[in-house]
């Protein structure tokens, strides 16, 4: 096993380093990359299939149809019934009138199979039902529920953890960045993403920026933040990895919204004899004077709109958005995406493409929850090496080593966090 010293001297000695722009790129021999890092990540035998998906996605019909109801504004999908449950999430939502009948795509936890459907009127009540197992709904029978304890839903969010350093092996804590994002489609050509840096686990500077999947670049009218100010605000220096405009064009043409050039200053906008204060945030339980502290969470609301009113958002989800860190090393700009766009070069051009002799291992992970406890500071995520599972999430048969061995198993490992480990 070699360590991170000799990985900075292989990759030093095997680099190719290329101008393109303020950032290079670079060739490594993938064979010698995948051998070191399947020698460091920490699962030592990763399944061949793995996708790291947690996420499945369905679709359903509704009529938008209640008995003595008249006003029906709009349908939603639901993950639980907020007359008895808190915390309820929108699932997604379209605009109706009563008599319509719609289709809602929507994404839930592979581990789930439940749902609930509901009718909205124009006041803002609520009429809800259980999906038991159906495709199709109409607003019928006894299974309705209207009354009660009401308790408002809120928008879905998903979790998304990065892991500084690609292609270098990390720690594999998972916390170096934290982001949750929430989707809102208010009409067919408007798209919000609330987007929340929880944590930063780094001591480095690393920027962050959301490829939209599919959107062309040259489709979109705007965009703007509902709150007024950028994530960043009144950075201090020149931006490095971003730039200035809030909307860029990416290298396949795809519309990419820059979020922050710097996740130390979103945080805690903090200058110490002319340079950015950077600590772990949020990743510790405790606070070391100089190395670790506890900072609010900040959130911006992006709004993005189509032009000519086109209808492009209806295929955009929380699983086919391409969020991503960027990060320098040895002058290059290193993009972190989540294993499904693993080799997409957003912004920056850092490698030739080579795919051929993927070791299977994500640097990114999408976790389909709004509240997921994240590891601490130095605790790997999950590890299971020479049959010793350890680590934030290792109960065992609900063990993200179990999993990252075996993708058909133990997926349910996000729900069982080891308390102390965790934040």
């Amino acid at each position: 096993m070699m360590n991170k010293t000799s990985v900075l001297t292989m990759l030093a000695a095997t680099a190719l380093i290329v101008a393109a722009g303020s950032c290079r790129k670079m060739d490594v021999d993938s064979g010698q990359m995948k051998e070191i890092t399947l020698g460091e990540f920490p699962i030592d035998t990763v399944d061949s299939r793995h996708d790291w998906n947690l996420v499945q996605s369905m679709m359903v019909a509704v009529n938008a149809d209640v008995p003595g109801e008249d006003l029906i504004s709009k349908i939603q999908i639901l993950t639980g019934n907020p007359y008895t449950t808190a915390g309820t999430e929108i699932m997604a939502e379209k605009y109706a009138q009563s008599g319509d009948r719609v289709r809602l795509t929507f994404e839930m936890p592979v581990t789930e199979s439940s749902f609930w459907v509901a009718a909205v009127n124009r006041d803002g009540k609520y009429y809800v039902m259980p999906s038991n197992n159906r495709d199709e709904f109409s607003f019928t029978g006894s299974d309705i529920s209207s009354s009660g304890n009401f308790r408002q839903p809120t928008l879905q969010a998903f979790t998304y953890l990065f892991e500084e350093n690609f292609p270098l092996p990390g720690d594999f804590d998972f916390n170096d960045v934290v982001l949750r994002i929430a989707k809102e489609s208010p009409s067919a050509n408007i798209l919000k993403l609330k987007v929340t840096l929880a944590a930063v686990g780094a001591d480095k500077m690393l920027g962050a920026a959301i490829r939209l999947q599919g959107i062309n670049y040259d489709d979109v009218e705007s965009v703007t933040i509902d709150e007024g100010t950028r994530l960043d605000e009144d950075y201090p220096v020149n931006r490095y990895f971003i730039t200035d405009d809030l909307l860029t064009k990416g290298r396949d043409g795809s519309a990419v919204i820059n979020l922050f050039d710097d996740a130390h200053w979103v945080l805690n906008p903090t200058e110490k004899e002319g340079r950015i204060v950077r600590m772990y945030y949020n990743t510790t339980k405790y606070v070391k004077k100089d190395e670790s502290a506890t900072m609010p969470t900040q959130t911006r609301t992006y709004t993005i709109v189509a032009k000519n009113g086109k209808d492009i958002f209806s295929q955009v989800t929380l699983s086919n958005i391409d969020p991503f860190i960027i990060e320098a090393y040895n002058s290059l700009c290193m993009e972190v995406h989540t294993y499904k766009y693993k080799y997409t070069q957003a912004l920056w051009q850092f490698h030739n493409g080579q795919t051929a002799d993927d070791d299977h291992v994500a640097w990114a992970l999408l976790i389909p929850s709004s509240t997921f406890h994240y590891p601490v500071e130095g605790i790997p995520i999950g590890r299971y090496r020479n049959g010793e599972i350890f680590g934030a999430y290792s109960r065992f048969n609900h063990s993200f080593g179990q999993w990252g061995r075996n993708k058909d198993t133990s997926k349910d490992w996000w729900e069982y966090p080891t308390s102390a480990q965790v934040y």
